[in-house]
């Protein structure tokens, strides 16, 4: 691997950022109020914040706001970085394998065309994805001119070891060729020591090809793990503009900045226009109640519970609308038993939510495994992977149970179908069941992600989306809003030795 001096970014500020701290709450008016002055920055990659079908669903359910005009105006700003859409490919409907293969084709080409990408960061956390998805995945991505770049994913478990990941690294290169490396430590269980053998054990396979770190921060290591990679020559690293940084979430780029110059490493940063971008999400974050970014104390049991930082914000928010906030540290221990149940997964999606839902469950109901999840039951009968999701090595009583389930026939059947259907169905066909057959393309697919137009429609009443000032604005624009304020009669500006008095 020939080592550059030079440390470049890729920004992960309004999609992993308001993941992991704000629960997915930015609107499209927030987005609009920082997007020109981030794309200004001098990083070289960003992840736009609508590439998975959950940002989209959240959008329109939770945010009443058209997903695909914050696509588009992500398109009209972004100018600058190249955008890298995390999971393109499978995002369309990750919690349901084997889509058709001719809708993820529509999905990456609609997509493309409506969002400022040109790398794919499919997450690869197993072999048993790379060997079901890869061989029909990568040649499409290829033909649609999307790059390459495999989540390598860390996990705490007896079976991830250095060897492992040697191992896993050696064959994806070889056999894929991929256009780079992402190192993912979603769960945040990265550490200093382990990073230093960690590391090297896959980039000694990687080459030349550009390798990304990408640390959370829930057990306070991501900036030591960011130190680790740029000694270990990695140049590219993955980090947020505060508020949005820290917590759970990522480094903040102006500290990141700072150790490499401490550490004889050049940026090509421009902190100008992220200044502003830290000071107008500040504001933001004040206007709508959201958390500040802080730095995590170190806490141990992050090991157990192994939750990733984008699940973690979201986890709280459900269990606030359930009104079992109270139970979150009851259900943080049942997902942590959950994990040695079920034999050590990598807690990435889809492994994740449905293990955490099923936290909640047990929690909620007071009995273990009383209330199954299909997930669950999928997870037992190899649909999400199997001998490296950990299949083999589940307590065989759960796995019992679960398999004995009235609906683990039903499960296996229709899974069965749904490989069939993957590679048989097709768009046409889903436009017809749909009612959508002279649809626009954004149309359908927005209608097969929300399962039907009913929330679409409820979300086209709502209006256009809420608005954010910066102080940018021209003063009458500052004048016509202080008009709404009937309570407000008179306002007073001063600026140097002018003075302006209104009255109404």
């Amino acid at each position: 691997m020939s080592v550059s001096d030079v440390v470049e970014f890729q920004d992960t500020t309004l999609r992993d950022g308001v993941q992991s701290l704000w629960a997915m709450g930015l609107r499209y008016g927030a987005m609009e109020t920082v997007l020109e002055e981030l794309d200004q920055g001098g990083m070289i990659n960003v992840e736009p914040n609508m590439v998975h079908n959950v940002y989209f669903k959240n959008a329109v359910f939770n945010l009443r706001e058209d997903p695909w005009e914050i696509c588009r105006l992500w398109k009209r700003k972004i100018k600058n970085m190249r955008g890298c859409a995390g999971a393109i490919g499978l995002a369309l409907n990750s919690a349901e394998l084997a889509q058709p293969r001719e809708l993820t084709r529509l999905w990456i080409q609609t997509t493309k065309k409506n969002l400022p990408y040109e790398i794919s960061g499919q997450i690869v956390n197993t072999t048993d994805q790379t060997e079901r998805d890869f061989p029909w995945l990568v040649p499409m991505l290829r033909e649609e001119g999307i790059e390459l770049y495999p989540m390598v994913t860390y996990g705490v478990s007896p079976r991830h070891t250095d060897e492992y990941y040697s191992k896993f690294t050696k064959e994806l290169v070889e056999k894929w060729k991929p256009d780079g490396i992402v190192l993912k430590d979603v769960m945040g269980l990265l550490t200093p020591d382990r990073a230093r053998t960690w590391i090297p054990a896959i980039t000694q396979h990687t080459g030349d090809l550009p390798v990304v770190m990408h640390s959370h921060g829930m057990s306070g290591n991501h900036e030591k793990n960011l130190v680790e990679a740029m000694k270990a020559g990695v140049r590219i690293l993955t980090t947020c503009v505060p508020p949005l940084a820290y917590g759970s979430s990522h480094p903040s780029i102006f500290n990141t900045i700072h150790n490499a110059h401490v550490l004889g490493l050049k940026t090509n940063i421009n902190e100008e226009p992220l200044r502003v971008v830290e000071q107008r999400l500040h504001a933001i974050a004040k206007q709508e109640g959201f958390p500040i970014g802080a730095p995590q104390p170190y806490d141990l049991a992050v090991y157990k519970y192994q939750i990733p930082g984008g699940v973690i914000s979201n986890t709280v928010a459900q269990l606030q609308a359930l009104g079992i906030e109270d139970k979150l540290h009851e259900v943080l221990e049942d997902t942590a038993q959950i994990i040695i149940d079920l034999g050590h997964p990598i807690m990435i999606t889809p492994h994740s939510q449905f293990i955490v839902s099923q936290a909640a469950i047990n929690v909620a109901t007071g009995k273990r495994y009383e209330e199954l999840l299909d997930y669950m039951i999928e997870f037992a009968l190899g649909i999400w992977g199997d001998e490296e999701a950990g299949v083999p090595y589940m307590d065989q009583n759960l796995k019992d149970k679960l398999l004995s389930h009235p609906n683990a026939k039903i499960l296996a059947e229709r899974w069965e179908q749904r490989k069939e259907l993957a590679e048989t169905m097709t768009v046409k066909q889903m436009r017809a069941d749909y009612g959508m057959t002279d649809a626009s393309d954004e149309d359908f697919l927005l209608a097969y992600v929300m399962t039907g137009t009913e929330q679409i429609e409820i979300m086209r009443k709502a209006g256009p989306p809420k608005r954010y000032y910066t102080g940018q604005e021209p003063l009458v624009v500052l004048l016509n809003e202080l008009k709404k304020h009937k309570d407000m009669s008179r306002l007073q500006l001063r600026k140097g030795n002018s003075y302006f008095d209104f009255r109404q």
